[in-house]
């Protein structure tokens, strides 16, 4: 279908947005086209925020369509003065807060062979969290792991297409905007 579209005669610019496959064909069509990749993500929120605003912001992206919209979320990075108040309005909300094993194991079925595990794309947390040997209510709106390591050893530090959330803290605002750089550097600039 994509296909067909982007050589319909109506069709006079492409925009094309997804995996390398999508964007090549976009650019091969012989049309006008511009074309976007991995989109990793992230938010900061400071003191500054509104934060029953910020929260059900990212709740309402991360949930549309179970997230494969590439460009919906894949990190919160939050100051501590605010981090407990942010944890507290997204557990309160239906965010779930990976603990423990919990969290090793989503991290170990959110890339398979390096790269974004298929299984886990546009599908329920409650799913994923099957998928990984646990159980979580089906009401359950996103799977959080707080984690620390911004680089590609983190699998939540990566695009997820999923209702999966690395939620980081930072120090201060200046801290917070360079694990946002380091994340988009790392997997999506576009």
């Amino acid at each position: 279908l994509s296909n067909a579209l982007m050589h319909h005669p109506d069709i006079n610019l492409i925009l094309a947005t997804g995996g390398p496959g999508m964007v090549k064909a976009a650019y091969s069509s012989g049309k006008p086209a511009i074309g976007v990749g991995a989109g990793n993500t992230p938010v900061v929120i400071d003191e500054t925020a509104d934060i029953k605003r910020a929260v059900a912001s990212v709740l309402m992206s991360k949930t549309f369509d179970n997230g494969v919209i590439c460009a919906s979320e894949q990190s919160v990075v939050v100051v501590d003065s605010v981090y407990d108040a942010v944890r507290e309005r997204f557990a309160s909300h239906g965010g779930y807060m990976l603990q423990g094993q919990e969290l090793k194991a989503v991290q170990n079925v959110i890339l398979k062979n390096g790269a974004l595990n298929a299984a886990i794309v546009g599908q329920p947390a409650y799913k994923i969290a099957e998928l990984a040997g646990f159980s979580v209510p089906e009401t359950t709106k996103i799977l959080i792991g707080e984690v620390t390591v911004v680089d590609e050893s983190e699998p939540f530090a990566h695009e997820k297409l999923s209702p999966t959330l690395a939620m980081y803290r930072a120090k201060d605002f200046e801290e917070a905007v360079e694990k946002a750089e380091k994340l988009v550097a790392m997997g999506g600039i576009g």
